[in-house]
């Protein structure tokens, strides 16, 4: 199957507004903004709703993304002129050179077997000391130390079948992530912890409309446990 195809196939049945991402993704935008270096931005993939997040942050966005089902989503949830929708796998994108304040990369790295040669033409694509934003799933978060001891997974790398399910290919911990990005010749600027989520989407989805205060004391005790949290955020700077 032809990856764009799959892709496709992936998006029809993710539906983030129905999934715990969607609160996620809200907290990877608060960690995040801190960092933003300017307005000229980059995303590689959409969901519509992490466009939309990001747009007040921007005086530009190009979006780079291979499925046409989730750009059609985006273009639904926004409606603006600065945006621009590239449909291409990113591997194969013509990104300009020096053109971006930042590149904001949300849950894609690990959906990639090779991102050493993206990652290379990313840096290329950034402003002098512009910054590349990274969020992955944690391998060593909370809930993947929990399915490890109950013997869902063998280990907190395995892909689980949620996973498998959304093309995931591997699973980072932030030691593999950082050493990838300083091996490609970045400078990693900052690193934090997003959300200590102990339990799967649907059980997470559930408390949050039950009690929302109870996911947003979580996201604080991330803060205190970040590589225990859900989800890992680097900061990488182009040096050059």
């Amino acid at each position: 199957m032809e990856k764009n195809v799959l892709l496709d196939n992936i998006a029809a049945i993710y539906k983030i507004e129905e999934d715990f991402d969607s609160v996620l993704l809200n907290y990877n935008l608060k960690v995040i903004s801190f960092y933003f270096k300017g307005k000229i931005f980059l995303e590689l993939g959409t969901s519509g709703l992490s466009t939309k997040l990001l747009l007040p942050y921007a005086s530009c966005i190009d979006v780079v993304e291979a499925s046409k089902v989730n750009i059609e989503k985006a273009k639904q949830m926004v409606d603006n002129n600065c945006i621009t929708f590239y449909l291409s796998l990113w591997e194969k994108f013509n990104y300009p050179v020096q053109k971006y304040t930042d590149i904001i990369w949300f849950g894609g790295m690990e959906h990639i077997e090779a991102p050493e040669k993206i990652l290379q033409r990313l840096r290329t694509a950034l402003v002098k000391k512009g910054r590349l934003h990274i969020v992955v799933p944690n391998a060593l978060s909370l809930h993947r130390r929990l399915g490890t001891y109950m013997k869902l997974i063998k280990e907190p790398h395995e892909l689980s079948e949620r996973d498998k399910k959304f093309g995931h290919v591997k699973v980072y911990d932030r030691f593999q992530v950082t050493q990838l990005l300083i091996e490609v010749g970045y400078h990693v600027f900052a690193w934090e912890g997003i959300f200590l989520k102990p339990l799967p989407n649907a059980k997470m989805l559930l408390l949050y409309r039950e009690n929302p205060k109870l996911i947003d004391a979580l996201y604080k005790i991330g803060k205190e446990l970040p590589d225990y949290c859900a989800e890992i955020y680097i900061c990488a700077e182009n040096s050059e």
